[in-house]
Parts: C-alpha cells; sequence; structure tokens
C-alpha cells in the first residue's frame, strides 16, 4: 500500500569557491568570487525567504571569507581592475583583459538580446586586437559584462532596468553608479546570511575550511578501500590533524562570522569515511551528506550481500552509533539532484517544475504505508547552474518553491527541522560508513592520474618538512606556513589535474597550487625543491591514439560517411568526457578525430553525434593550432551562407594571415579535410603537433585532446608501406 504522509522534501544548495588569494589577503588570480557575489550568492536565499519555503545553504568557509575581504576592500582581481578605469588610463594588459575574457558570459541570455553587446561580439571575430575598439566601445564592453553578471535581485532595480535599455553610450556616471551599486551589494551578503540564520527558515550549514577531501587528508590508503584498482602516489599523506583543523577553524569561522553554530555539515565532495567520524562529532555536527553510492555501498559492507536502493532504503536518514555518540547521514536522490544541475534549463519552465514534481509524488506512492516520515535529499551546486537558465534561474526556482509550498502531499523542509521532528524510531541504523565521494562512490577525481599523484607528492614533501621543522618557528609563522599548506590540501587543484576534468585555466590552477607550496618553503627559509617549478600539468606529452593507421589510404572528401572502407585503415583517438563541480557530463561536439596519410597528404575527420554543418551555421568554430614544426592555425567556421576558413602563421606574438597551399575543407554531417605536409614542413625527422578547439559563440566548449596534452603525427617515411604489410 503506497505511503498515505507526505514526502518531505529538503535543498541543499552547495556554495563553494576555492581560495583564489596568493596569500590571507589582498590580490585574487580569478574573479569567480566576486562574479557570482554579484549573480548567486544573495539571490539564492533571497528567492527562498520570499518564496518562504525552508531551504538549506552551505557556504564554504574560504569562499566566505574572500566574500568577507571583497566587502572590506582588502582583495581585488585582474577582472575587477579591468573594469574599474578608463581606457585612456590602462595599460595595454589591462585593456587585453577586457578584449579577451569580457565575451564570456552566455551568448543566448546576455550577448544576442543586446544590439550593442552583438555587434561588439562580430567586430571582436577572431581578434583579440583591443585596437578595434574605441574608447568609448571598451567602456561599453565594460558595462555589458558586469551587467551580465548581475543577478536579478540587480537587474531588476529601475537603474539597472536603465542601463540595461540603454544598451550603449554608457557614460563614466553610469560606470561609476554599477561600481558603487556591486561594493554595495557584496557588502550585503554576510549580514543578510546573519539575519536568515536567526530567523530560521533557511538553515546554515558548512564544509571543512578550504574544501579538502577529508578521508584522504586521514590517509590516502583509504582510497584503495573505495576502489582496489587505484594507483596512489608513491610518497604517503597521513595527517588526521589537519582534518581536525579543517573542520575545527571552519566551525570556529562560521560562528564568529553567521553568529549561528553549524550542526551540518556537507563534507567536500560528499566524501566520507570511517575515520572522518570521531573529527566532524567532536566538532559538534549533527549531521552529514553524501550520495546514493555511498549509501548502497554501505548497506552492502554491512550485510555483505548486493543490495537494491529501494524507496524505502534511499529516502530516510539514517544514524551512526559511535561509542556515546551519533551522527546522522542523508544520501543525496542522484538523478532528481542533476535534472535541475545540468538538465531542465533546457526544458520549458512549467514542464520541468511539473516533471520534479510528478517526480515527488511518485516517490510517494513507492512507500509503504508505515506511518514512517521519509525525505528526499536534493543537494548540488547552488550556483553555476544557473547562467544556463533563463533569468538566471529565478522563474523556475520560484515557480518550483511555489508548486511545492502548495501541494499537500509534499512537505518541504531542512535536513535540521526534519531531524528535530522524528522520532529515534523513525531513523535507520546504518553498522558501516563506505568510504567515498559524490563521484562514483570513490576518491579517483582526486587521485590516481599521473598529475594528480605528483600534486599530491608535492604537498607531501612540503607537509612533512613543516613537520620535522615546526618546533622551532615561533606561533604566528607556524600559522601562515599552515595556511598556505592548507590551501594546497583543497580539492579543486586535485579536481583540475589530469584528464579527468577540463578547464581552460588549468595553468592558473596549476601555478596558483604551486605557489601555496613555494611559500611554505619560503617561509621556512628553506630550499625550494626544483621540481615545484615545474608544471604540474606538463605540455609535453602526446595524447595517444585509440589505433594508428594501418596503411596509405586517399578518401574522396564528402563530408559524409558514404564508405566505411575510405577510412577503416585510419588511425583514431577518441573523446574523453568531464565533469563540471555538482553536474553530470558535459556534452562533447567531437567524439572522435580519424587521421591518415598518403605520401604527400595528411587527411582528417572529425566525427560527431550532431550535423558538424549545422554546428558551424550556428556559430561554431573548430580551431586546429599547429605547433610544431611549425605554429599554425586554421580556422573554420560558416559565414555568407558558406563555409569558410583561413589559416595564419604564428611567429612569436604576430599572427599572419597566410594561405597554406593545397588544403581542402568538407563540412556536413562529418568534416573531412586535406592538408599537405609540405605546406606544414612536416617530413619523417619533424612529426606534426597539434591540437583542435572547439569554440561556439566565442566560448570554448571543447579542447581535444584535454589536459594539456597535443595529437602527434609522424609523416611516413619511403619504408611505411613495407613495414605495415610485415606487421
Amino acid at each position: 500500500m503506497a505511503s498515505d504522509s507526505p514526502i518531505s522534501v529538503a535543498f541543499l544548495w552547495h556554495m563553494h569557491q576555492p581560495w583564489y588569494l596568493l596569500d590571507s589577503e589582498g590580490e585574487a588570480v580569478m574573479p569567480w568570487v566576486r562574479l557570482h557575489a554579484l549573480k548567486d550568492y544573495y539571490d539564492m536565499p533571497l528567492l527562498a525567504q520570499k518564496s518562504g519555503i525552508p531551504v538549506t545553504i552551505n557556504v564554504v568557509p574560504c569562499l566566505l571569507k574572500q566574500i568577507e575581504l571583497i566587502s572590506a576592500h582588502k582583495s581585488t582581481d585582474s577582472f575587477w581592475e579591468a573594469f574599474l578605469p578608463e581606457m585612456s588610463d590602462m595599460e595595454e594588459a589591462k585593456i587585453d583583459i577586457v578584449v579577451s575574457n569580457f565575451f564570456d558570459v552566455n551568448y543566448e541570455h546576455h550577448i544576442k538580446p543586446s544590439l550593442k553587446y552583438s555587434e561588439l561580439f562580430a567586430k571582436k571575430g577572431n581578434t583579440n586586437d583591443w585596437r578595434v575598439f574605441s574608447k568609448q566601445e571598451i567602456r561599453d564592453l565594460q558595462m555589458h559584462f558586469i551587467i551580465a553578471w548581475l543577478g536579478q535581485s540587480l537587474r531588476n532595480l529601475p537603474e539597472v532596468q536603465e542601463l540595461i535599455k540603454k544598451d550603449s553610450e554608457y557614460s563614466i556616471d553610469d560606470k561609476n553608479f554599477l561600481i558603487k551599486l556591486c561594493d554595495e551589494h557584496i557588502s550585503k551578503i554576510i549580514p543578510f546570511y546573519r539575519k536568515l540564520a536567526k530567523e530560521g527558515q533557511i538553515q546554515f550549514t558548512t564544509t571543512p575550511y578550504y574544501h579538502p577531501i577529508l578521508p584522504l587528508l586521514c590517509d590516502l590508503n583509504i582510497a584503495k578501500k573505495s576502489n582496489p584498482m587505484t594507483t596512489l602516489p608513491k610518497k604517503p599523506f597521513m595527517f588526521p590533524a589537519d582534518a581536525v583543523r579543517q573542520v575545527k577553524s571552519a566551525v570556529e569561522y562560521f560562528l564568529k562570522t553567521i553568529q549561528v553554530k553549524p550542526t551540518g555539515m556537507w563534507l567536500s565532495e560528499g566524501s566520507v569515511s570511517e575515520e572522518i567520524l570521531p573529527i566532524v562529532i567532536d566538532a559538534g555536527i549533527e549531521h552529514i551528506f553524501s550520495d546514493e553510492d555511498i549509501l548502497r555501498k554501505s548497506l552492502e559492507l554491512s550485510t555483505g550481500e548486493s543490495v537494491e536502493l529501494t524507496p524505502n532504503l534511499l529516502y530516510r536518514p539514517y544514524c551512526l552509533h559511535r561509542g556515546k555518540h551519533r551522527i546522522c547521514i542523508f544520501f543525496r536522490d542522484k538523478r532528481l539532484s542533476d535534472k535541475i544541475g545540468f538538465s531542465y534549463y533546457n526544458w520549458n519552465e512549467d514542464d520541468a517544475i511539473s516533471d520534479f514534481e510528478s517526480s515527488l509524488l511518485r516517490i510517494r506512492d513507492a512507500l509503504p504505508s508505515s506511518g514512517e516520515k521519509n525525505i528526499v535529499s536534493v543537494i548540488l551546486d547552488g550556483e553555476n547552474a544557473w547562467e544556463y537558465y533563463r533569468e538566471n534561474g529565478e522563474p523556475f526556482l520560484s515557480g518550483l518553491y511555489e508548486r511545492l509550498m502548495k501541494n499537500p502531499h509534499i512537505e518541504p523542509t531542512t535536513f535540521q527541522s526534519f531531524l528535530d521532528n522524528s522520532e529515534e524510531k523513525e531513523i535507520s541504523i546504518l553498522d558501516r560508513l563506505a568510504p567515498g565521494s559524490w563521484i562514483g562512490g570513490n576518491f579517483d577525481t582526486w587521485l590516481g592520474a599521473e598529475e594528480k599523484n605528483r600534486a599530491w607528492e608535492l604537498l607531501s614533501d612540503a607537509r612533512n618538512q613543516f613537520h620535522l621543522y615546526a618546533d622551532k618557528y615561533p606561533p604566528a609563522l607556524r600559522e601562515r606556513i599552515m595556511h598556505h599548506i592548507m590551501v594546497a590540501e583543497g580539492s579543486d587543484w586535485f579536481w583540475w589535474f589530469g584528464e579527468t576534468n577540463y578547464t581552460p585555466y588549468i595553468d592558473v590552477f596549476d601555478a596558483l597550487f604551486r605557489h601555496h607550496l613555494r611559500r611554505v618553503y619560503q617561509l621556512m627559509e628553506q630550499p625550494i625543491p626544483p621540481q615545484i617549478e615545474e608544471p604540474i600539468e606538463r605540455k609535453e606529452k602526446p595524447y595517444e591514439p585509440v589505433r594508428k593507421p594501418l596503411q596509405f589510404m586517399t578518401p574522396s572528401l564528402e563530408g559524409k560517411t558514404t564508405n566505411y572502407f575510405e577510412w577503416s585503415s585510419a588511425g583514431f583517438y577518441r573523446a574523453t568526457g568531464f565533469r563540471g563541480a555538482m553536474y553530470g557530463l558535459s556534452t562533447q561536439v567531437l567524439n572522435r578525430i580519424y587521421f591518415g596519410f598518403d605520401p604527400e597528404n595528411l587527411y582528417l575527420r572529425f566525427d560527431s553525434n550532431k550535423q558538424l554543418i549545422n554546428f558551424l551555421k550556428d556559430g561554431g568554430k573548430f580551431i586546429l593550432e599547429f605547433i610544431n614544426p611549425i605554429r599554425a592555425e586554421i580556422v573554420i567556421y560558416y559565414d555568407d551562407g558558406k563555409l569558410m576558413w583561413k589559416s595564419y602563421i604564428i611567429d612569436g606574438s604576430e599572427r599572419v594571415e597566410r594561405k597554406l597551399d593545397g588544403v581542402k575543407i568538407v563540412c556536413d554531417q562529418i568534416c573531412e579535410m586535406k592538408i599537405p605536409f609540405v605546406s606544414l614542413k612536416a617530413d619523417p625527422e619533424n612529426p606534426i603537433r597539434y591540437v583542435v578547439y572547439v569554440r561556439e559563440d566565442n566560448i570554448l566548449k571543447q579542447r581535444f585532446p584535454r589536459g594539456g596534452q597535443f595529437m602527434e603525427i609522424f609523416p611516413p617515411d619511403e619504408d611505411f608501406e613495407d613495414r605495415m604489410w610485415y606487421v
């Protein structure tokens, strides 16, 4: 019989950015804290407050501290510093930042609706040359970028609406108004959190201070328990005291800043293990969260049998008893959480809201009529998804909240309120807690790959060096050193290293991670190990193909898969997916690149799940960047009703358009191309090294291959066919 009780649903919106500052205050090397502070950190709780729905907002302390520093004008970043001055007062590097980065907003929601922003976007074209823009156009571009990052609470202000309508010819007074508005808005965030926390409708929870993977700080060997096939770093890392410090400092800072002691904690990336339970219990944390995969693995660990997660198993809190203490744990509904994070923005809002509501009712109908309370835990990133939604997600979220509040069979709540109103018998006991995270139920996202392990080894060296000599330093200096160590223990650096995930800013993350390790040695007045000066994400690394060419081939170039055998002897590469924070797999444009040759020419073929000519017609571009034997680019695009391509020769910082003789490119369902070896000055002793960039509306969608690698092709020598025949 179906349950006759309302189904409870609790949202946890996770707000997180890593520590971007070079020190404890001052310059931030990335702008995302300020930009998301304008767009999300105030508006997300505001939407909940207005609707009256109880939700949970999880804020990472190192993010909160950066907001505090920005509010006090103790932190700035290069984007903000490029927005503040007029073009006549800017050095060239700042103008370059404006032209290179201030189009990186959602095209459909911000550039396309604006006549001026679209005009500037078209004027920029393929160049980053600021000289094509006038002083007025640079100011207009500055204004449009910041306006695009404003949340709806700011965009709905009459004064901002007037700026949006004005669209161009912005004045210095307009800019000064926007500067003041942004400063005032960010300064309101922390006081607003304090107010909401005291009122109680919105529960605030936190995370270990610098967002580390807590079990890995205790012992990297824990990763083997979640996946025995994981390759561990060559050097151990075992500092449970650091895990204690990350949790304790988080609780202390949160209490000081929000003035409410957190009772809940989203352990970074939902990462849990038995070893961390005493640490969070001792800090006064009463409930934690993880993913449904961890629940399944924990139940299997307890019973020794395979477990299917029925609704009655998943949609309830569990209790772990350790000694005289207990801690509760909620497990997120993966499907519903991911639908909000990366699916519903493609839907009609009413359809998405109805789908979510219907999903909750189906869950309710699948539960037994036992009189016990059940809860659906929806846990996801609270900031990154909304730029893909109309009006930053406000219509969707407001409509969703209203629908759930009105439905008598659905009861929105916070996790703490659910526990407060539950009897002891209604909370199931979990005997054992399996180690792992919300991604695959293991820790492979943060170690195992060569680059990730190299980062752990550098961190291990620095941490052990400080451990050996810590007593010789005065307390204030020890605190400064530990600041940099704790920052380097954050999860984000390990997340981005290797091929698992992709970011166009990998060089920045790499340099920032090594900066903090370098500071550890500098503050200890110890020699800096030379390997810290070398990038972890090494560029000089060829990406191995799935298969190499088997024999000579000369395909007809038609842009269609007309004959299987034309490319059957070609080599090919397969693309790998990547994850964004709290997201599912990102859509790839290119999934395979085939390559082959005859004695004179290289042949390439791009394959996709979509019709590539339509992708190009919709504003997409393919950029082949050759880095050896010559520096060159081929840019493929669609313009004036036909397929186009341009080629460029790169000499140092100079990029000169120059035709590459003999190149032929055809795109329809697929893209096929012929490039003579002689045009690239390639021969058997000078291989071709290249990467392919996929851009859509000037936003980088894909780098093929990922992780700073390149594809490498050796032109055939005269014995090629004889060797292949012998093989």
